[in-house]
């Protein structure tokens, strides 16, 4: 059935018209070709349910301007629901299992969006140790949503206002708004690990050893849609002229444009945007993770019970490593193992594997998107579990990158020897102590560290393992620094009364005019050494303990000064008898 090419068609047509405020619908379509139908519609950019699909029927979400598209196609929509607020349907809900008897116990219900910033606060408020509310949007200066909403996140760390030297681990719910399982899986996890704190030694452990964020709903203008308007509702709440709202989990830069992104039609629900990261909420959340670098990163969604994992149209050299953590986190969480492939790329989580060097996955929940409140608090308890198995999880690859000289974190690109990526993929050293983690199958490496000013390392022979943690610390040298020695002296540059000649080498990282000078602690210059145009390379200049005009000095300090460009280096050196 090729019907991609006519609705492509039909897509730009309908897509121009006015954006429009009805309700989304759930609609089945019946035929004998379900699976290919389904295929052709999901690359047109229509929202098919996946586990809806059988041999003979499909159902999906559809706006006013795709269900035209369907008609027009040929095909009949049998209506299976219609959007509307949240909040009634869950009254109803709430109202139906009070009628049922006096016996039964109706849960309090899903917390709509201000509920759950009160229970944040409320978090922090009663654990202030290790607890703490971030307002994302405002620690990072990024833009607040379309409606003036901002992002919040809840850290969980043994010193939480501190930023320590230990990996970070993301827990993020609801880009797509209907989703409304997901905050509740994150806010039980928060709860787990705060009542666990001191009362129980394994997530104790994990608290004292980990920087713990949760953020349980990242799409707060589509989760108050949902909740007060439409409870079919997926994207933001940005209004184009062709429609409204942008597919968060589309929006991410690492295959934003290629064949299997998102649609390019505002009307349609996996709308990726107008460009890559255009969104404030994905915006927020890559300034976030630059800064905090992840080392660990679930992304719930629902629904589908299953763990997904790598790109939907591109391959990636560690496919196979990352299809076996994936069925090992399905296990642990309670899905028995089952995975797949990604409906779509421009996706989160992938951002985060690809770009960060993450151990990234996005988790299918439950069977439905709204299912009761107490069969989602089942399922919260069901994935508990696969958040500690991942906090637990060793990281195969980790250390820090910093300055030889002055000891500083730098940030350093991480490539490894022979493996090829070919969408850009690439790792890096950052953050306040230059940490960087490196998630890879068992095998021998040779690891390239590249960072602008600093002569690039290359460490040969580096093993990983499958089920432990190597720490490979490593200090790169800046391309214009003096180095002193002198093996008689021990290392440090001394001259004894025999007069041994110390020997400043030192690094040039491109063409430059060099001087390097030795001058007393007045300034003054005692012996210029060095005075030319030097082209790249490892120089090594000896001082004879003269000054310019051939007479030996007094014993004493002196300073070195090394100037190659721009680039500036100092060291003292003491002259003894």
């Amino acid at each position: 059935m090729k019907i991609l090419g006519m609705l492509s068609i039909l897509a730009l047509l309908l897509g121009t018209t006015a954006a429009v405020a009805e309700p989304l619908r759930q609609v089945r379509l019946d035929g004998p070709n379900a699976p290919e139908l389904a295929m052709e519609l999901d690359r047109a950019g229509f929202d098919v349910l996946p586990r809806s699909v059988t041999a003979g029927s499909l159902e999906l979400i559809a706006s006013a301007a795709e269900l035209d598209q369907l008609v027009a196609m040929g095909l009949v929509p049998v209506t299976v629901a219609v959007g509307r607020p949240f909040a009634e349907i869950q009254a109803e809900l709430v109202r139906a299992e009070s009628e049922a008897g006096a016996a039964v116990v109706v849960p309090p219900g899903y917390l709509n969006l201000g509920q759950i910033q009160a229970s944040l606060a409320a978090t922090a408020a009663a654990h202030p140790s290790i607890a703490m509310l971030v307002d994302l949007t405002a620690f990072y200066d990024t833009p607040p949503t379309v409606e003036g909403r901002h992002l919040y996140a809840l850290k969980i760390s043994d010193q939480v206002a501190q930023d320590e030297d230990e990996p970070a681990f993301l827990v993020v719910g609801d880009h797509h708004a209907r989703e409304i399982v997901t905050p509740v899986i994150a806010l039980n996890a928060i709860d787990e690990l705060v009542t666990g704190y001191g009362a129980d030694p394994a997530v104790t452990a994990l608290v004292d050893a980990n920087e713990i964020w949760i953020a349980p709903v990242w799409n707060p203008d589509g989760y108050e849609h949902v909740f007060n308007v439409d409870n079919l509702w997926r994207k933001n709440r940005r209004v184009f002229a062709g429609g409204i709202g942008v597919d968060l989990n589309r929006n991410y830069p690492q295959g934003w444009s290629n064949p299997c992104g998102g649609s390019t039609v505002p009307s349609n629900q996996t709308y990726r945007g107008p460009s890559a990261a255009s969104e404030a909420e994905t915006q927020t959340l890559l300034t976030w993770s630059r800064d905090v670098r992840f080392a660990k990163v679930i992304d719930y969604h629902s629904y589908g019970r299953e763990l997904l994992y790598g790109y939907a149209c591109w391959n990636h050299p560690f496919d196979a490593y990352m299809l076996a953590e994936a069925t090992q986190i399905s296990a642990a969480s309670g899905y028995g193992g089952s995975t797949r492939g990604p409906s779509a790329d421009g996706e989160h989580y992938q951002w985060q594997f690809a770009l960060m060097g993450a151990y990234a996955f996005l988790a299918e929940t439950h069977i439905d998107f709204q299912p009761t409140y107490a069969s989602a608090q089942t399922e919260a308890a069901l994935l508990w579990p696969g958040i500690l198995w991942m906090l637990d999880r060793p990281t195969p690859l980790w250390g820090h990158v910093t300055d030889a000289v002055t000891g500083a974190p730098v940030a350093a690109t991480i490539r490894y020897e022979g493996i090829t990526f070919q969408n850009g993929e690439t790792n890096a050293s950052g953050g306040p102590f230059g940490r960087y983690h490196a998630f890879l199958p068992a095998g021998t490496y040779g690891l390239r560290f590249e960072a602008e000013g600093y002569q690039t390392l290359v460490v040969p022979g580096v093993q990983v393992a499958s089920s432990t943690s190597t720490m490979l610390d490593v200090e790169l040298t800046p391309t214009t620094v003096a180095i002193v020695s002198d093996a008689a002296a021990g290392g440090g540059a001394i001259l004894d009364a025999a007069w041994r000649s110390p020997v400043l080498q030192y690094g040039v990282g491109r063409p430059a005019h060099v001087t390097l000078r030795i001058v007393d602690v007045r300034g003054a210059v005692i012996a210029t050494l060095v005075d030319e145009e030097q082209e790249p390379g490892r120089y090594a200049v000896p001082w004879t303990g003269r000054n310019d005009g051939g007479r030996r000095v007094a014993r004493g300090s002196y300073f070195y000064r090394l100037e190659a460009g721009a680039s500036v280096a100092s060291g003292k050196i003491l002259l003894a008898e």
